[in-house]
């Protein structure tokens, strides 16, 4: 992982333009829509909303811990109750390491322009099943509130795969590439990749000792619901 720094990339980077591709609804805990439009492109804005997630999961972490003192164990405990592994993530950082045209930036952001989802492509990727150009996601992240907790109540629903959705349909649109991606997971979200379709391919694993996943095409059309895909 890494660590964050007092040093400010933003100095350093080029913003470049952006602009919004897509548009659509997201689901809060109320069972209410709520308009949504994914930005391609980063900006200050976005990088500082993202950076500023783990300001509320070191809040959330710092009132469990000040309820369980007496939990001598309580780094495993939070393991099973909060996602943190992409904690000391410093999107800035990546913003100024991953700026060629091989990458692509998307955030989804709700009407009010706060940033909800971030996802980094990289393009083309040859895939693994049938060496087709498909996208691989760098990094992908939802903010901290919008994720399954066992310590606070998530506020809307299904950013993740909505703007890997979105993603999918962007790079089918622009670059017609065949439906599928791949990405090297982190231990914590195993069970989602798995649970949209994607599958291990351990040959593959050689990142970090990340477990690496690809979803076939006719998983993605599943996904997006598109059944007569291909037909």
């Amino acid at each position: 992982m890494e660590s964050t720094s007092s040093f400010n990339f933003d100095d350093l980077i080029s913003f470049p333009s952006t602009k919004k591709i897509m548009a659509g609804n997201i689901v809060n805990t109320n069972g209410e829509n709520v308009p949504y439009f994914i930005e391609l492109g980063f900006s200050k804005k976005s990088l500082a909303d993202c950076n500023g997630w783990k300001n509320f999961t070191h809040e959330i972490i710092g009132e469990y811990i000040e309820e369980h003192l007496d939990d001598k164990d309580y780094e495993k405990t939070l393991q099973s109750k909060i996602m943190t592994e992409d904690l000391r993530w410093n999107w800035s950082k990546k913003a100024f390491n991953y700026n060629t045209s091989e990458y692509n930036w998307f955030f989804l952001k709700t009407e009010d322009d706060i940033t909800q989802a971030v996802c980094l492509t990289f393009h083309p990727k040859e895939s693994t099943l049938n060496k087709h150009n498909i996208f691989y996601i760098e990094y992908i992240a939802s903010a901290p509130w919008n994720r399954n907790s066992l310590l606070y109540n998530r506020e809307f629903k299904g950013v993740g795969i909505e703007i890997i959705k979105q993603i999918q349909r962007y790079f089918k649109e622009t670059y017609h590439y065949k439906y599928g991606f791949s990405l090297h997971s982190l231990p914590q979200a195993q069970e989602f990749y798995e649970k949209i379709g994607m599958i291990n391919y351990p040959k593959y694993n050689d990142k970090n000792g990340l477990f690496f996943y690809e979803i076939a095409e006719d998983k993605v059309t599943i996904l997006l619901g598109e059944t007569n895909a291909g037909n």
